[in-house]
């Protein structure tokens, strides 16, 4: 499914993305694709080395992407950031049809020059503000809240930057090399080199489950 509307199914939508996601991992560690490695990948947790790796593509103008981010990602972030046990790799994929995503995207990737951790505050404020900036455009104003003045002025013109502009062309041309058309897409890829394919969120709970499990074989 292209459009959000098709995908924004409630809460009942979610039990029924977590009973087929289980149905799914069934076949985890038989089929897939080969996952490749990354040096400048923005990491949320974990190393490269760790025995399941998580990539998510996703638009902070996404309603759907924000729920994932705050519900799933960033408790699953908290549990499993110590032993390195899972690697959560964050992808920028603005969707054309929501008007401020690429402007959102390119400050996120320009706070990427500022250091992981003004990164995570810049990409943390954009989905917990996200109603606000979302009207209007005025980034600005929400990065205020997470940055301290010199800190902004330097975001500000670090996103400026023409590269910064070409660095989001490139993680589109990634997603779209990997058929992404919808957000979030997420890949959970096991030690095997094996990998599966949501094309939705993930309710917490239902993917702990499932790393609870896959860590303990």
């Amino acid at each position: 499914m292209t459009q959000e509307s098709n995908r924004m199914k409630g809460r009942g939508g979610w039990i029924w993305l977590g009973a087929a996601f289980l149905i799914l991992t069934a076949a985890l560690s038989a089929a897939g694709q080969t996952a490749t490695n990354r040096e400048d990948e923005q990491y949320l947790c974990g190393q490269p080395n760790s025995p399941v790796k998580i990539e998510v593509f996703s638009d902070y103008q996404c309603p759907v992407c924000r729920e994932f981010y705050l519900e799933t990602l960033k408790p699953l972030a908290a549990d499993y950031a110590s032993g390195n046990k899972v690697y959560i790799v964050y992808h920028d994929f603005p969707l054309e049809m929501h008007q401020f995503s690429r402007k959102a995207a390119r400050f996120a990737l320009a706070a990427r020059r500022l250091g992981r951790e003004r990164w995570l505050r810049v990409a943390d404020v954009l989905y917990k503000e996200q109603a606000q900036w979302s009207q209007d455009g005025n980034i600005e104003a929400v990065l205020a809240k997470a940055l301290d003045p010199t800190e902004l002025v330097r975001l500000k013109k670090l996103a400026a930057d023409p590269a910064i502009d070409a660095a989001v062309g490139q993680e589109i041309m990634l997603g779209q090399s990997r058929s992404i058309t919808s957000t979030p897409t997420v890949f959970i890829i096991t030690e095997t080199g094996r990998q599966q394919r949501v094309d939705s969120g993930i309710p917490y709970p239902v993917l702990k489950d499932f790393l609870d499990r896959t860590l303990k074989r």
